[in-house]
């Protein structure tokens, strides 16, 4: 039996996310800190009565596109909403990072015409105005309600990066392959979690024409 706890969450159903059956038990929090699960009786410095509602760890989203929406909305809704606690960016290759300061308004315009946001809010809200993925990073560091790891993405932001406009006119030269593989490698030391692209046709910018990795 543990001492005070800060929290105790009573009566719920805990699905805790090894694959044991679901149970009806209490979660004792210390120091932010789960200490305790099952039937407890004990002070407590906050008591929240979860009978009738589930009790589960955070859920992980591997598939986000909150790249910009993290710089006005640092809840990440809805999805944390629906109990999403860590997130991963920069799927399908759209990040916005890596860039040159010249190609960020480009690249957020592509990304309101591809994930249909309002093209007026990505200017008026992303703060990031070009720079390495450790530079993205760093202006949404400790202003998250939820936990966060970013991918680099080769769709636009690598390839714009090393090819300017001509990485929605053309295939990549050997020296503009090696370029690209040198910026993704120095976005993973930055702190990358992954590397994504994609290829479907049916993605095209706001200016008419494929998305560069296209």
């Amino acid at each position: 039996m543990t001492s005070h706890c800060d929290l105790l969450i009573r009566g719920g159903t805990v699905v805790d996310g090894t694959g044991a059956p679901a149970r009806t038990a209490d979660v004792a929090i210390r120091d932010g800190r789960i200490v305790e699960v099952g039937r407890l009786d004990e002070p407590a410095g906050r008591v929240i009565d979860a009978d009738g509602l589930l009790v589960t760890p955070g859920f992980i989203d591997v598939h986000t596109h909150y790249d910009a929406q993290l710089h006005w909305d640092p809840t990440a809704s809805p999805a944390s909403w629906h109990g999403v606690t860590t997130l991963l960016t920069g799927n399908c290759g759209f990040t916005i990072a890596p860039a040159e300061s010249g190609d960020v308004d480009w690249l957020l315009q592509m990304l309101s015409r591809v994930e249909g946001m309002s093209a007026d809010a990505l200017a008026e809200g992303v703060r990031f105005r070009g720079g390495t993925i450790a530079d993205f990073l760093d202006g949404l560091e400790g202003r998250l309600g939820v936990n966060m790891g970013a991918n680099v993405g080769h769709y636009c932001a690598v390839r714009r990066n090393v090819m300017g406009d001509d990485a929605s006119e053309r295939a990549a030269t050997a020296d503009e392959i090696s370029a690209m593989q040198a910026l993704v490698r120095a976005a993973m030391r930055d702190g990358a979690m992954g590397f994504t692209s994609s290829q479907l046709e049916l993605h095209v910018a706001h200016d008419g024409r494929g998305v560069p990795s296209n």
